[in-house]
Protein backbone atom coordinates (compact mmCIF):
# COMPACT_ATOMS: atom_id res chain seq x y z
CA UNK A 1 0.00 0.00 0.00
CA UNK A 2 1.42 3.42 -0.95
CA UNK A 3 2.36 6.10 1.59
CA UNK A 4 -0.36 8.28 0.17
CA UNK A 5 -2.95 5.58 0.84
CA UNK A 6 -1.82 5.09 4.46
CA UNK A 7 -1.52 8.77 5.37
CA UNK A 8 -4.15 9.96 7.86
CA UNK A 9 -6.96 12.02 6.47
CA UNK A 10 -8.56 15.03 8.17
CA UNK A 11 -11.84 14.23 9.94
CA UNK A 12 -14.86 15.38 7.99
CA UNK A 13 -16.82 18.41 9.19
CA UNK A 14 -20.43 18.35 8.13
CA UNK A 15 -21.79 21.58 6.71
CA UNK A 16 -24.99 20.84 8.58
CA UNK A 17 -23.28 20.57 11.95
CA UNK A 18 -24.90 23.28 14.15
CA UNK A 19 -21.82 23.39 16.39
CA UNK A 20 -19.54 24.57 13.57
CA UNK A 21 -19.58 28.09 12.20
CA UNK A 22 -18.35 27.54 8.65
CA UNK A 23 -16.63 30.92 8.54
CA UNK A 24 -14.57 29.89 11.58
CA UNK A 25 -14.19 26.22 10.63
CA UNK A 26 -10.69 24.89 11.36
CA UNK A 27 -8.06 23.99 8.83
CA UNK A 28 -7.10 20.36 9.49
CA UNK A 29 -3.93 18.92 8.00
CA UNK A 30 -2.12 15.64 8.65
CA UNK A 31 1.15 15.67 10.59
CA UNK A 32 3.22 12.68 11.75
CA UNK A 33 1.22 10.90 14.39
CA UNK A 34 -1.98 12.88 14.07
CA UNK A 35 -3.54 16.09 12.81
CA UNK A 36 -2.77 19.78 13.10
CA UNK A 37 -5.95 21.77 13.80
CA UNK A 38 -5.89 25.51 13.30
CA UNK A 39 -8.59 28.14 13.85
CA UNK A 40 -8.09 31.61 12.44
CA UNK A 41 -10.03 33.16 15.34
CA UNK A 42 -8.66 31.07 18.23
CA UNK A 43 -6.92 33.12 20.93
CA UNK A 44 -4.23 31.92 23.31
CA UNK A 45 -6.97 30.89 25.75
CA UNK A 46 -9.62 28.71 24.20
CA UNK A 47 -11.47 25.45 24.24
CA UNK A 48 -12.33 22.75 21.76
CA UNK A 49 -15.54 20.75 21.76
CA UNK A 50 -15.02 17.31 20.25
CA UNK A 51 -17.77 15.00 19.10
CA UNK A 52 -17.18 11.27 19.12
CA UNK A 53 -14.64 9.03 20.79
CA UNK A 54 -10.96 9.85 21.11
CA UNK A 55 -8.60 6.88 20.85
CA UNK A 56 -4.98 6.83 21.85
CA UNK A 57 -2.84 9.75 22.92
CA UNK A 58 -4.45 13.10 22.12
CA UNK A 59 -2.76 16.49 22.44
CA UNK A 60 -4.34 19.86 21.67
CA UNK A 61 -2.06 22.83 21.21
CA UNK A 62 -3.18 26.46 21.00
CA UNK A 63 -1.58 29.48 19.37
CA UNK A 64 1.44 27.59 18.05
CA UNK A 65 3.02 27.34 14.61
CA UNK A 66 3.54 23.97 12.98
CA UNK A 67 7.28 24.69 12.87
CA UNK A 68 7.29 24.98 16.67
CA UNK A 69 5.41 21.75 17.42
CA UNK A 70 8.51 19.89 18.65
CA UNK A 71 9.72 22.78 20.81
CA UNK A 72 9.15 22.87 24.55
CA UNK A 73 5.96 24.75 25.43
CA UNK A 74 6.44 27.14 28.34
CA UNK A 75 3.67 27.36 30.98
CA UNK A 76 1.38 30.37 31.02
CA UNK A 77 3.08 33.29 32.77
CA UNK A 78 1.02 36.37 31.93
CA UNK A 79 -1.33 37.23 34.86
CA UNK A 80 -3.85 38.61 32.39
CA UNK A 81 -4.10 35.14 30.85
CA UNK A 82 -4.15 33.23 34.15
CA UNK A 83 -7.54 34.64 35.19
CA UNK A 84 -9.52 33.65 32.08
CA UNK A 85 -7.75 30.30 32.00
CA UNK A 86 -8.72 29.67 35.64
CA UNK A 87 -12.28 30.80 34.85
CA UNK A 88 -12.33 28.34 31.95
CA UNK A 89 -11.64 25.40 34.27
CA UNK A 90 -14.20 26.62 36.79
CA UNK A 91 -16.90 26.89 34.12
CA UNK A 92 -15.93 23.43 32.86
CA UNK A 93 -16.66 22.03 36.32
CA UNK A 94 -13.01 21.40 37.21
CA UNK A 95 -12.24 24.19 39.71
CA UNK A 96 -9.38 22.23 41.28
CA UNK A 97 -7.35 23.00 38.15
CA UNK A 98 -7.75 26.72 38.81
CA UNK A 99 -6.03 26.52 42.21
CA UNK A 100 -2.44 26.08 40.92
CA UNK A 101 -3.05 28.85 38.39
CA UNK A 102 -4.00 31.30 41.15
CA UNK A 103 -1.04 30.14 43.24
CA UNK A 104 1.21 30.80 40.27
CA UNK A 105 -0.35 34.22 39.83
CA UNK A 106 0.18 35.15 43.49
CA UNK A 107 3.80 34.05 43.31
CA UNK A 108 4.33 36.66 40.59
CA UNK A 109 1.97 39.31 41.97
CA UNK A 110 1.47 38.82 45.75
CA UNK A 111 -0.79 41.87 46.12
CA UNK A 112 -3.21 40.92 43.34
CA UNK A 113 -6.67 41.26 44.90
CA UNK A 114 -8.38 38.92 42.42
CA UNK A 115 -5.83 36.14 42.87
CA UNK A 116 -6.06 36.42 46.66
CA UNK A 117 -9.85 36.37 46.82
CA UNK A 118 -10.41 33.60 44.28
CA UNK A 119 -7.66 31.36 45.62
CA UNK A 120 -8.98 31.69 49.18
CA UNK A 121 -12.52 30.76 48.13
CA UNK A 122 -11.37 27.79 46.05
CA UNK A 123 -9.16 26.50 48.87
CA UNK A 124 -12.22 26.52 51.13
CA UNK A 125 -14.89 25.23 48.75
CA UNK A 126 -12.88 22.76 46.67
CA UNK A 127 -10.17 21.47 49.00
CA UNK A 128 -11.88 22.13 52.34
CA UNK A 129 -8.69 23.92 53.36
CA UNK A 130 -10.41 26.66 55.36
CA UNK A 131 -7.32 27.52 57.42
CA UNK A 132 -5.18 28.42 54.40
CA UNK A 133 -8.14 30.16 52.77
CA UNK A 134 -8.54 32.39 55.82
CA UNK A 135 -4.81 33.08 55.89
CA UNK A 136 -4.90 34.27 52.27
CA UNK A 137 -7.99 36.43 52.89
CA UNK A 138 -6.59 37.96 56.09
CA UNK A 139 -3.40 38.85 54.22
CA UNK A 140 -5.48 40.58 51.55
CA UNK A 141 -7.50 42.43 54.19
CA UNK A 142 -4.40 43.90 55.81
CA UNK A 143 -4.31 46.62 53.14
CA UNK A 144 -8.03 46.53 52.26
CA UNK A 145 -9.86 46.37 55.57
CA UNK A 146 -13.11 47.69 54.13
CA UNK A 147 -13.14 45.72 50.89
CA UNK A 148 -16.66 44.30 50.65
CA UNK A 149 -15.72 41.35 48.43
CA UNK A 150 -12.94 40.21 50.74
CA UNK A 151 -15.14 40.60 53.84
CA UNK A 152 -17.92 38.59 52.22
CA UNK A 153 -15.46 35.87 51.18
CA UNK A 154 -14.04 35.70 54.69
CA UNK A 155 -17.55 35.31 56.09
CA UNK A 156 -18.30 32.52 53.62
CA UNK A 157 -15.08 30.68 54.49
CA UNK A 158 -15.87 30.93 58.20
CA UNK A 159 -19.33 29.49 57.50
CA UNK A 160 -17.78 26.66 55.47
CA UNK A 161 -15.63 25.93 58.50
CA UNK A 162 -18.70 25.78 60.77
CA UNK A 163 -17.85 29.07 62.51
CA UNK A 164 -21.09 30.94 61.85
CA UNK A 165 -20.88 33.04 65.03
CA UNK A 166 -17.55 34.46 63.83
CA UNK A 167 -18.90 34.96 60.32
CA UNK A 168 -21.84 37.12 61.45
CA UNK A 169 -19.95 40.32 62.40
CA UNK A 170 -17.77 40.04 59.28
CA UNK A 171 -20.83 39.75 57.04
CA UNK A 172 -22.63 42.51 58.94
CA UNK A 173 -19.75 44.80 58.00
CA UNK A 174 -19.98 43.71 54.37
CA UNK A 175 -23.73 44.43 54.33
CA UNK A 176 -23.15 47.85 55.91
CA UNK A 177 -20.46 48.82 53.40
CA UNK A 178 -22.44 47.53 50.41
CA UNK A 179 -25.61 49.44 51.35
CA UNK A 180 -27.43 46.15 51.92
CA UNK A 181 -26.64 44.49 48.61
CA UNK A 182 -29.06 41.51 48.37
CA UNK A 183 -26.39 38.84 47.89
CA UNK A 184 -24.52 40.00 50.98
CA UNK A 185 -27.82 40.13 52.89
CA UNK A 186 -28.46 36.56 51.80
CA UNK A 187 -25.08 35.44 53.10
CA UNK A 188 -25.68 37.24 56.40
CA UNK A 189 -29.11 35.61 56.71
CA UNK A 190 -27.52 32.19 56.20
CA UNK A 191 -24.84 32.85 58.81
CA UNK A 192 -27.45 34.03 61.31
CA UNK A 193 -29.54 30.95 60.59
CA UNK A 194 -26.54 28.68 61.13
CA UNK A 195 -25.83 30.51 64.40
CA UNK A 196 -29.39 29.81 65.61
CA UNK A 197 -30.51 33.45 65.42
CA UNK A 198 -33.64 32.72 63.42
CA UNK A 199 -35.50 35.99 63.97
CA UNK A 200 -32.58 38.03 62.63
CA UNK A 201 -32.04 35.52 59.83
CA UNK A 202 -35.65 35.91 58.69
CA UNK A 203 -35.35 39.69 58.82
CA UNK A 204 -32.32 39.81 56.53
CA UNK A 205 -33.71 37.13 54.23
CA UNK A 206 -36.95 39.09 53.85
CA UNK A 207 -34.87 42.10 52.80
CA UNK A 208 -33.05 40.16 50.09
CA UNK A 209 -35.87 37.88 48.91
CA UNK A 210 -37.80 40.20 46.51
CA UNK A 211 -34.64 41.54 44.88
CA UNK A 212 -33.18 38.08 44.34
CA UNK A 213 -36.48 36.64 43.10
CA UNK A 214 -36.49 39.33 40.43
CA UNK A 215 -33.17 38.10 38.99
CA UNK A 216 -33.04 34.33 39.61
CA UNK A 217 -30.79 33.66 36.64
CA UNK A 218 -28.04 35.93 37.96
CA UNK A 219 -27.35 33.91 41.10
CA UNK A 220 -24.55 31.36 41.21
CA UNK A 221 -25.60 27.81 41.98
CA UNK A 222 -24.19 28.14 45.49
CA UNK A 223 -26.28 31.25 46.16
CA UNK A 224 -29.36 29.68 44.58
CA UNK A 225 -29.06 26.63 46.85
CA UNK A 226 -28.66 28.94 49.86
CA UNK A 227 -31.68 30.97 48.77
CA UNK A 228 -33.85 27.86 48.27
CA UNK A 229 -32.91 26.48 51.70
CA UNK A 230 -33.83 29.73 53.44
CA UNK A 231 -37.02 30.14 51.41
CA UNK A 232 -38.20 26.72 52.57
CA UNK A 233 -37.43 27.54 56.20
CA UNK A 234 -38.68 31.13 56.16
CA UNK A 235 -41.79 31.42 53.95
CA UNK A 236 -43.00 34.98 53.33
CA UNK A 237 -44.84 36.61 56.21
CA UNK A 238 -47.99 38.62 55.39
CA UNK A 239 -46.12 41.91 55.86
CA UNK A 240 -43.36 40.76 53.51
CA UNK A 241 -45.71 39.69 50.69
CA UNK A 242 -46.31 42.01 47.77
CA UNK A 243 -49.88 43.38 47.82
Amino acid sequence: MSQEETAPQPPAISSGDPLVDQEDAPTITPIPGGFHIEWSTLTNVGGVRLLGTLVGKVELMFDIRRDDIDKKIEPVQNPEVLVPLADYWIVRGKPARAIPLYRQGLAKDPENFLFQNNLAMLLSTVEGNHAEGLKVIDTALENRRDNVTLLDSKGMILMNDGRANEAVPVLERAVELSCQHPIYCLHLAKALDMAGRESAARNWFDKSRPLLEAVPGKMTQENKDMFDDLRMKYPPTPSAETP
